[in-house]
């Protein structure tokens, strides 16, 4: 090989190894890029983790249906939903669905989505359905939100079937998760005579005896079929301002038994101290973040709420002579 042979086959090595380290440079550039974003992505969560969010808002919103023509009978529905901004997008976006969801429960069940067995309910019954559901955010924090939902609804007709029913969520704002009452407390027997005692308080009530803490234990485990078969049995809490707990069981009536003669109402509270329920503690992230908790946030009221002319506040059924 000639010297001017070798020196061209320098250049050609030494142009082929420029090549290939420009491109290891490149590609080093676009893993220290990727490792960056994966790092800021990473920050973000852990300080949203253990900061929680502060500036984020409830938007109180109604949904108001008054004597449609859309189905065979009418409908009259004031639904009250909150709506979240201000937090982690796949987390609001899950959370509010889940929030609207609850509100319409038991329209979905009875009107918007009903089984095959409620259509022939309707069938019979229906001439009017109703419901009015009010939503009160009781607690918000920077990691969590408790909400109520109260409902008076009729199933068929304002006057002769028209039950109350609540239930309740408590939502982590970090995580999306929602919490149920078996997630944070342990249910048994102790606990339920701790909670039919405040109960009894409450209602200036004789306190329960021992079979009257096996059906009441039944209904929050959902173990009584007898019950089950009439009734969905659902117990629920939330957490107050003053960062007490409202504990409940509502018995919402399956078809026939949501017929009434006068407004009806399966539903039980009591009202409990962090103290009263300290031993019934489970191993739950609910905990080191009710602990931690401070009030944040900000609620909006709903803009020109409806009042539902059947079954809203000194309205149609409530004048109705029985």
């Amino acid at each position: 090989m000639t010297g001017h042979e070798k020196d061209e086959g320098d250049c050609m090595m030494d142009e082929g190894n420029g090549k290939s380290r420009r491109k290891s440079f490149r590609l080093a550039g676009r893993f220290l890029a990727a490792a960056a974003v994966a790092a800021g992505l990473c920050c973000i969560l852990f300080y949203s983790r253990e900061k929680g969010y502060e500036d984020y808002t409830v938007q109180m919103k109604q949904h108001f249906v008054e004597y449609s023509e859309e189905y065979d009978y009418w409908d009259v529905l004031t639904v009250e939903y909150p709506c979240l901004e201000g937090i982690d997008k796949e987390v609001q976006e899950r959370l509010n669905t889940l929030m609207y969801d609850t509100a319409m429960d038991r329209v979905n069940y009875w009107h918007l989505n009903p089984s095959e067995d409620v259509k022939a309910y309707q069938e019979e019954v229906f001439s009017i359905f109703c419901s009015d559901v009010n939503c009160q955010a009781t607690f918000h924090s920077q990691y969590l939100l408790s909400l109520d939902f109260k409902e008076y609804y009729s199933a068929g007709n304002p006057v002769w079937a028209t039950n109350g029913t609540e239930r309740a969520l408590t939502l982590d704002l970090v995580t999306g998760e929602s919490y149920a009452l078996s997630d944070i407390v342990e249910i048994n027997r102790d606990f339920v005579r701790i909670w039919d005692k405040s109960l009894s308080d409450r209602l200036e009530a004789e306190y329960g005896d021992e079979e009257d803490m096996d059906i009441l234990l039944s209904w929050f485990t959902g173990a009584d079929e007898e019950t089950n078969r009439e009734y969905l049995c659902r117990p629920f809490f939330y957490v107050t301002q003053e960062k007490d707990f409202v504990v409940g069981i509502s018995l919402d009536p399956v078809l026939w038994r949501a017929y009434t003669y006068e407004p009806a109402s399966w539903n039980y509270y009591a009202r409990l101290s962090l103290e009263e329920i300290e031993g019934f503690k489970k191993d739950s992230e609910f905990w080191n973040k009710y602990l931690k908790s401070e009030t944040a946030g900000e609620v909006i009221p709903c803009e020109d709420k409806k009042v539902n002319i059947w079954l809203g506040e000194d309205a149609g059924v409530w004048d109705y002579e029985y």
